[in-house]
């Protein structure tokens, strides 16, 4: 019998870092408005989920992303196709900015 972990790879405490500390409460999406229902998500469905692969959007926006990350053949579709590139640019660059503040943390 196999038996398998349910434990999310991030916390609370990684939630909150997220949510407040990276995205400031808005939305990674333009106009970044304050989410009526603010929700989570894995940005890029193809790599694991970390602090630096996890968004916020409304969530209307986050249930029409993992409708549109997959395409017809299973493959994922890399977001930027989803999004532009503005809103890549503003995932990568808070992305490389919480690495930053994870090496200046713990050296």
């Amino acid at each position: 019998m196999m038996v398998t972990s349910s434990k999310l790879p991030i916390d609370e405490d990684d939630v909150a870092l997220i949510f407040e500390d990276v995205h400031l409460g808005k939305s990674v999406l333009p106009p970044h408005d304050v989410p009526s229902k603010p929700t989570l998500v894995r940005w890029d469905a193809s790599r694991p989920l970390t602090i630096e692969n996890c968004v916020v959007m409304d969530s209307k926006d986050a249930e029409k992303h993992w409708e549109s990350i997959r395409d017809p053949s299973g493959t994922f579709v890399d977001p930027k196709e989803i999004w532009g590139a503005q809103v890549q640019e503003i995932v990568t660059r808070r992305a490389k900015d919480l690495e930053r503040q994870r090496k200046w943390v713990m050296p």
